[in-house]
Protein backbone atom coordinates (compact mmCIF):
# COMPACT_ATOMS: atom_id res chain seq x y z
CA UNK A 1 0.00 0.00 0.00
CA UNK A 2 1.75 3.29 -1.07
CA UNK A 3 1.95 6.16 1.40
CA UNK A 4 -0.89 7.77 -0.46
CA UNK A 5 -3.27 4.91 0.28
CA UNK A 6 -2.28 4.64 3.62
CA UNK A 7 -3.37 8.51 4.45
CA UNK A 8 -6.57 8.12 2.09
CA UNK A 9 -7.47 5.20 4.37
CA UNK A 10 -6.55 7.12 7.80
CA UNK A 11 -8.44 10.18 6.46
CA UNK A 12 -11.78 8.28 5.43
CA UNK A 13 -11.55 6.22 8.70
CA UNK A 14 -11.99 9.29 11.38
CA UNK A 15 -14.58 11.01 8.95
CA UNK A 16 -12.21 13.89 7.39
CA UNK A 17 -12.76 12.77 3.69
CA UNK A 18 -16.74 12.99 4.17
CA UNK A 19 -16.22 16.13 6.09
CA UNK A 20 -14.34 17.50 3.31
CA UNK A 21 -16.81 16.18 0.53
CA UNK A 22 -19.46 17.56 2.51
CA UNK A 23 -17.98 21.08 3.00
CA UNK A 24 -17.46 21.07 -1.17
CA UNK A 25 -20.81 20.53 -1.38
CA UNK A 26 -22.02 23.30 0.71
CA UNK A 27 -19.17 26.25 -0.15
CA UNK A 28 -17.33 27.33 -2.95
CA UNK A 29 -13.69 25.54 -2.91
CA UNK A 30 -11.41 27.08 -5.58
CA UNK A 31 -11.00 23.64 -7.56
CA UNK A 32 -11.42 22.54 -11.13
CA UNK A 33 -10.45 18.66 -10.60
CA UNK A 34 -11.06 17.07 -14.31
CA UNK A 35 -11.31 13.18 -13.82
CA UNK A 36 -9.33 11.24 -16.86
CA UNK A 37 -10.62 7.68 -17.44
CA UNK A 38 -9.76 5.74 -20.52
CA UNK A 39 -11.71 1.88 -20.32
CA UNK A 40 -13.63 0.67 -18.45
CA UNK A 41 -13.66 -3.02 -17.91
CA UNK A 42 -14.36 -6.13 -15.70
CA UNK A 43 -11.44 -8.42 -14.70
CA UNK A 44 -13.28 -11.70 -16.42
CA UNK A 45 -10.06 -14.02 -15.51
CA UNK A 46 -8.86 -14.22 -19.01
CA UNK A 47 -5.41 -13.76 -20.34
CA UNK A 48 -5.57 -9.77 -21.14
CA UNK A 49 -3.51 -9.20 -24.37
CA UNK A 50 -3.64 -5.22 -24.37
CA UNK A 51 -2.37 -2.74 -22.64
CA UNK A 52 -3.50 -3.00 -18.70
CA UNK A 53 -2.58 0.60 -18.15
CA UNK A 54 -5.45 1.67 -19.78
CA UNK A 55 -7.71 0.14 -17.98
CA UNK A 56 -8.97 2.28 -15.40
CA UNK A 57 -11.98 1.00 -13.18
CA UNK A 58 -14.02 -1.99 -13.47
CA UNK A 59 -18.08 -1.05 -13.72
CA UNK A 60 -18.78 -1.56 -10.31
CA UNK A 61 -15.96 1.17 -9.30
CA UNK A 62 -16.81 3.38 -12.23
CA UNK A 63 -20.20 3.40 -10.60
CA UNK A 64 -19.44 4.44 -7.51
CA UNK A 65 -17.03 6.76 -8.58
CA UNK A 66 -19.42 8.75 -10.26
CA UNK A 67 -21.88 8.52 -7.56
CA UNK A 68 -19.44 10.25 -5.69
CA UNK A 69 -19.07 12.76 -8.52
CA UNK A 70 -22.76 13.27 -8.52
CA UNK A 71 -23.30 13.71 -5.08
CA UNK A 72 -20.82 16.32 -4.27
CA UNK A 73 -19.97 18.01 -7.51
CA UNK A 74 -21.57 20.11 -10.24
CA UNK A 75 -20.40 18.52 -13.63
CA UNK A 76 -19.63 20.93 -16.06
CA UNK A 77 -18.60 20.74 -20.01
CA UNK A 78 -17.60 22.78 -22.71
CA UNK A 79 -19.78 25.79 -22.11
CA UNK A 80 -18.55 26.21 -18.95
CA UNK A 81 -15.08 26.34 -19.53
CA UNK A 82 -14.93 28.63 -22.58
CA UNK A 83 -17.71 31.19 -20.49
CA UNK A 84 -14.64 30.78 -17.37
CA UNK A 85 -11.89 31.22 -19.84
CA UNK A 86 -13.64 34.50 -21.15
CA UNK A 87 -13.79 36.23 -17.29
CA UNK A 88 -16.73 34.23 -16.13
CA UNK A 89 -17.73 31.92 -13.19
CA UNK A 90 -17.74 28.39 -12.82
CA UNK A 91 -20.83 26.78 -10.89
CA UNK A 92 -20.02 26.03 -7.58
CA UNK A 93 -17.81 22.93 -6.98
CA UNK A 94 -17.16 21.82 -10.48
CA UNK A 95 -15.74 18.81 -11.81
CA UNK A 96 -15.54 17.41 -15.81
CA UNK A 97 -15.31 13.95 -16.79
CA UNK A 98 -13.51 12.47 -19.11
CA UNK A 99 -12.11 9.98 -21.66
CA UNK A 100 -9.38 9.66 -24.13
CA UNK A 101 -9.22 7.15 -26.89
CA UNK A 102 -12.48 6.12 -27.81
CA UNK A 103 -12.96 2.25 -26.62
CA UNK A 104 -16.31 0.42 -27.54
CA UNK A 105 -17.00 0.18 -23.52
CA UNK A 106 -17.11 4.01 -23.02
CA UNK A 107 -20.27 3.57 -25.17
CA UNK A 108 -21.22 0.11 -23.82
CA UNK A 109 -20.47 0.29 -20.22
CA UNK A 110 -19.59 3.62 -19.10
CA UNK A 111 -22.59 5.75 -20.99
CA UNK A 112 -25.02 3.71 -19.24
CA UNK A 113 -23.73 4.57 -15.90
CA UNK A 114 -23.02 8.31 -16.76
CA UNK A 115 -26.63 8.36 -17.95
CA UNK A 116 -28.08 6.72 -14.09
CA UNK A 117 -26.32 9.35 -12.35
CA UNK A 118 -27.53 12.37 -14.94
CA UNK A 119 -23.75 13.36 -15.24
CA UNK A 120 -22.52 14.78 -18.06
CA UNK A 121 -19.03 13.60 -19.95
CA UNK A 122 -16.22 14.57 -22.38
CA UNK A 123 -15.37 11.84 -24.93
CA UNK A 124 -11.44 12.34 -26.56
CA UNK A 125 -11.42 10.47 -29.79
CA UNK A 126 -8.51 9.57 -31.53
CA UNK A 127 -10.41 9.59 -34.65
CA UNK A 128 -8.19 7.80 -37.66
CA UNK A 129 -8.76 4.32 -35.81
CA UNK A 130 -12.40 4.96 -35.75
CA UNK A 131 -12.43 5.31 -39.09
CA UNK A 132 -10.05 3.06 -40.80
CA UNK A 133 -10.81 0.15 -38.35
CA UNK A 134 -7.29 -0.09 -36.74
CA UNK A 135 -6.14 -1.31 -33.10
CA UNK A 136 -4.29 1.43 -31.27
CA UNK A 137 -0.26 1.29 -31.93
CA UNK A 138 -0.54 0.61 -27.87
CA UNK A 139 -2.43 -1.97 -27.93
CA UNK A 140 -0.89 -3.69 -31.23
CA UNK A 141 2.77 -3.13 -29.21
CA UNK A 142 1.09 -4.95 -26.41
CA UNK A 143 -0.38 -8.11 -27.92
CA UNK A 144 2.62 -8.67 -30.22
CA UNK A 145 5.02 -9.04 -27.13
CA UNK A 146 2.71 -11.21 -25.16
CA UNK A 147 1.62 -13.67 -28.39
CA UNK A 148 5.25 -14.03 -29.05
CA UNK A 149 6.80 -17.53 -28.42
CA UNK A 150 10.19 -15.83 -28.76
CA UNK A 151 12.30 -16.21 -25.82
CA UNK A 152 13.85 -13.10 -27.50
CA UNK A 153 13.27 -10.56 -30.08
CA UNK A 154 15.78 -8.29 -31.97
CA UNK A 155 14.64 -4.85 -34.01
CA UNK A 156 16.45 -3.31 -36.62
CA UNK A 157 14.20 -0.25 -36.28
CA UNK A 158 14.24 2.99 -34.98
CA UNK A 159 17.77 1.39 -33.91
CA UNK A 160 19.28 -1.99 -33.58
CA UNK A 161 17.52 -3.82 -30.23
CA UNK A 162 17.53 -6.82 -28.43
CA UNK A 163 14.81 -6.98 -26.17
CA UNK A 164 14.42 -10.35 -23.54
CA UNK A 165 10.64 -11.91 -24.54
CA UNK A 166 11.56 -15.24 -22.18
CA UNK A 167 8.61 -14.81 -19.46
CA UNK A 168 6.13 -12.29 -18.23
CA UNK A 169 8.31 -10.00 -16.56
CA UNK A 170 10.89 -9.58 -19.26
CA UNK A 171 7.71 -9.08 -21.68
CA UNK A 172 6.61 -5.80 -19.83
CA UNK A 173 9.93 -4.48 -20.00
CA UNK A 174 10.12 -4.69 -23.93
CA UNK A 175 6.38 -3.52 -24.04
CA UNK A 176 7.39 -0.51 -21.69
CA UNK A 177 10.62 0.06 -23.53
CA UNK A 178 8.94 -0.04 -27.30
CA UNK A 179 6.26 2.63 -26.03
CA UNK A 180 8.74 5.08 -24.83
CA UNK A 181 10.39 4.73 -28.27
CA UNK A 182 6.87 5.67 -30.04
CA UNK A 183 6.37 8.66 -26.80
CA UNK A 184 9.65 10.06 -27.26
CA UNK A 185 11.61 9.38 -30.63
CA UNK A 186 10.96 12.75 -32.87
CA UNK A 187 9.20 11.47 -36.74
CA UNK A 188 9.35 8.17 -35.96
CA UNK A 189 7.91 5.91 -38.55
CA UNK A 190 5.46 4.30 -36.35
CA UNK A 191 4.00 1.85 -39.36
CA UNK A 192 7.77 0.94 -39.91
CA UNK A 193 8.21 0.04 -36.12
CA UNK A 194 5.18 -2.26 -36.09
CA UNK A 195 6.29 -3.79 -39.10
CA UNK A 196 9.04 -4.46 -38.01
CA UNK A 197 7.99 -5.63 -34.24
CA UNK A 198 5.16 -7.70 -36.13
CA UNK A 199 8.27 -9.38 -38.03
CA UNK A 200 10.63 -10.01 -34.99
CA UNK A 201 8.24 -11.38 -33.02
CA UNK A 202 6.66 -13.67 -35.43
CA UNK A 203 2.89 -13.37 -34.40
CA UNK A 204 0.37 -13.63 -37.49
CA UNK A 205 -0.84 -9.39 -38.17
CA UNK A 206 -3.20 -8.94 -41.01
CA UNK A 207 -5.55 -5.91 -41.90
CA UNK A 208 -8.15 -8.09 -41.13
CA UNK A 209 -7.22 -9.34 -37.56
CA UNK A 210 -7.00 -5.44 -37.34
CA UNK A 211 -10.67 -4.79 -38.28
CA UNK A 212 -11.54 -7.29 -36.07
CA UNK A 213 -9.98 -6.67 -33.05
CA UNK A 214 -11.09 -2.92 -33.42
CA UNK A 215 -14.21 -4.16 -34.18
CA UNK A 216 -14.32 -5.83 -30.87
CA UNK A 217 -12.96 -2.92 -28.70
CA UNK A 218 -13.01 0.13 -30.74
CA UNK A 219 -16.30 2.32 -30.79
CA UNK A 220 -17.55 3.31 -34.39
CA UNK A 221 -18.71 6.29 -35.80
CA UNK A 222 -22.31 5.30 -34.98
CA UNK A 223 -21.59 5.02 -31.17
CA UNK A 224 -19.59 8.27 -31.27
CA UNK A 225 -22.89 10.26 -32.61
CA UNK A 226 -25.22 7.92 -29.87
CA UNK A 227 -22.49 9.61 -27.25
CA UNK A 228 -23.12 13.17 -28.55
CA UNK A 229 -26.97 12.28 -29.05
CA UNK A 230 -27.00 11.16 -25.40
CA UNK A 231 -25.91 14.66 -24.04
CA UNK A 232 -22.31 13.42 -23.82
CA UNK A 233 -19.54 16.16 -25.79
CA UNK A 234 -17.43 14.82 -27.83
CA UNK A 235 -13.51 16.57 -28.75
CA UNK A 236 -10.64 15.54 -30.36
CA UNK A 237 -7.73 13.47 -28.94
CA UNK A 238 -5.87 13.88 -32.49
CA UNK A 239 -6.14 11.62 -35.62
CA UNK A 240 -3.27 8.61 -35.25
CA UNK A 241 -2.86 9.46 -31.29
CA UNK A 242 0.89 10.91 -31.61
CA UNK A 243 2.96 12.45 -28.93
CA UNK A 244 2.50 16.49 -30.55
CA UNK A 245 6.34 17.29 -29.24
CA UNK A 246 7.67 14.12 -31.46
CA UNK A 247 5.74 15.30 -34.84
CA UNK A 248 7.28 17.72 -37.34
CA UNK A 249 5.45 20.76 -37.94
CA UNK A 250 3.45 19.08 -41.28
CA UNK A 251 2.37 16.31 -39.00
CA UNK A 252 1.49 18.68 -36.51
CA UNK A 253 -0.74 20.09 -39.10
CA UNK A 254 -2.22 16.89 -39.75
CA UNK A 255 -2.78 15.83 -36.36
CA UNK A 256 -4.71 19.04 -35.33
CA UNK A 257 -6.37 20.15 -38.03
CA UNK A 258 -7.33 16.09 -39.54
CA UNK A 259 -9.19 15.04 -36.05
CA UNK A 260 -11.35 18.10 -36.21
CA UNK A 261 -12.27 18.04 -39.95
CA UNK A 262 -13.34 14.40 -38.87
CA UNK A 263 -15.34 14.88 -36.02
CA UNK A 264 -17.20 18.22 -37.52
CA UNK A 265 -17.79 16.00 -40.45
CA UNK A 266 -19.40 12.94 -38.28
CA UNK A 267 -21.04 15.38 -35.92
CA UNK A 268 -21.73 18.32 -38.16
CA UNK A 269 -21.18 20.30 -34.75
CA UNK A 270 -17.92 22.88 -34.05
CA UNK A 271 -14.88 21.01 -31.84
CA UNK A 272 -12.82 23.38 -30.21
CA UNK A 273 -11.06 21.13 -27.44
CA UNK A 274 -8.22 18.76 -27.34
CA UNK A 275 -6.80 16.35 -24.83
CA UNK A 276 -2.99 15.69 -25.88
CA UNK A 277 -2.40 12.21 -26.33
CA UNK A 278 -0.15 10.71 -23.55
CA UNK A 279 -0.95 14.49 -21.81
CA UNK A 280 2.44 16.03 -21.91
CA UNK A 281 2.06 19.76 -21.30
CA UNK A 282 3.13 22.22 -24.11
CA UNK A 283 3.55 25.37 -22.11
CA UNK A 284 7.22 25.56 -22.83
CA UNK A 285 6.13 24.69 -27.04
CA UNK A 286 5.03 28.00 -28.80
CA UNK A 287 5.10 26.63 -32.15
CA UNK A 288 2.42 23.77 -30.74
CA UNK A 289 0.50 26.59 -29.23
CA UNK A 290 0.51 28.45 -32.24
CA UNK A 291 -0.73 25.24 -34.56
CA UNK A 292 -3.47 24.53 -31.73
CA UNK A 293 -4.78 27.99 -32.02
CA UNK A 294 -4.44 28.16 -35.96
CA UNK A 295 -6.10 24.75 -36.36
CA UNK A 296 -9.15 26.28 -33.85
CA UNK A 297 -8.75 24.91 -30.75
CA UNK A 298 -9.92 27.23 -27.74
CA UNK A 299 -8.79 24.61 -25.24
CA UNK A 300 -6.31 22.31 -24.75
CA UNK A 301 -6.15 19.20 -21.72
CA UNK A 302 -2.91 17.67 -20.21
CA UNK A 303 -2.73 14.71 -18.09
CA UNK A 304 -1.68 13.28 -15.07
CA UNK A 305 -0.49 16.72 -14.19
CA UNK A 306 -3.05 17.57 -11.24
CA UNK A 307 -5.79 20.21 -10.32
CA UNK A 308 -6.69 23.15 -11.46
CA UNK A 309 -6.82 25.97 -9.11
CA UNK A 310 -9.64 28.55 -9.80
CA UNK A 311 -8.95 32.46 -9.31
CA UNK A 312 -5.34 32.37 -11.37
CA UNK A 313 -4.82 33.27 -14.62
CA UNK A 314 -6.25 30.30 -16.81
CA UNK A 315 -4.38 29.08 -19.70
CA UNK A 316 -6.56 27.66 -22.16
CA UNK A 317 -4.12 25.00 -23.09
CA UNK A 318 -3.22 23.79 -19.99
CA UNK A 319 -6.03 22.36 -18.64
CA UNK A 320 -4.69 19.87 -15.78
CA UNK A 321 -6.33 16.45 -15.54
CA UNK A 322 -6.56 14.03 -12.94
CA UNK A 323 -5.35 10.17 -14.33
CA UNK A 324 -8.08 7.47 -12.55
CA UNK A 325 -5.83 4.57 -12.35
CA UNK A 326 -6.96 0.82 -12.61
CA UNK A 327 -7.38 -0.54 -8.66
CA UNK A 328 -7.72 3.00 -7.04
CA UNK A 329 -9.29 2.52 -3.58
CA UNK A 330 -12.67 4.13 -2.81
CA UNK A 331 -10.71 5.68 -0.16
CA UNK A 332 -8.25 7.15 -2.20
CA UNK A 333 -10.40 8.53 -4.66
CA UNK A 334 -12.74 10.18 -2.26
CA UNK A 335 -9.79 11.71 -0.84
CA UNK A 336 -8.25 12.98 -4.23
CA UNK A 337 -11.88 14.81 -4.51
CA UNK A 338 -11.82 15.83 -1.18
CA UNK A 339 -8.21 17.28 -0.89
CA UNK A 340 -7.25 17.13 -4.41
CA UNK A 341 -3.88 19.76 -3.90
CA UNK A 342 -2.57 16.40 -1.89
CA UNK A 343 -4.13 13.36 -3.22
CA UNK A 344 -4.47 14.76 -6.65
Amino acid sequence: MSRRQIIASFFETIGATELMLGLRGRAAFPWLPVLTFHRIRANDGRPYLFDECVVDSTPAEFDRQIATVKRYFTPVGMSDLLHYADGGDLPRNPILVSFDDGYLDNYDTALPILRKHRVKAMFFIATSYITERRVFWWDRINYLVKQTRRAEIQLGYPQWSRFDTSDEAARQVTIRAILRWVKTIFALDLPRLLEELARATEVPWTDDLDRALANEHLMGWDHVRALRAAGMEVQSHTRAHRVLQTLTDAQLVGELRGSRDDLERELDEPVEAISYPVGHRVADREHIRKALREAGYKLGFTNATGTNQLGRKFDCYDVNRIGVESGTPEALFRAMLAVPRLFG
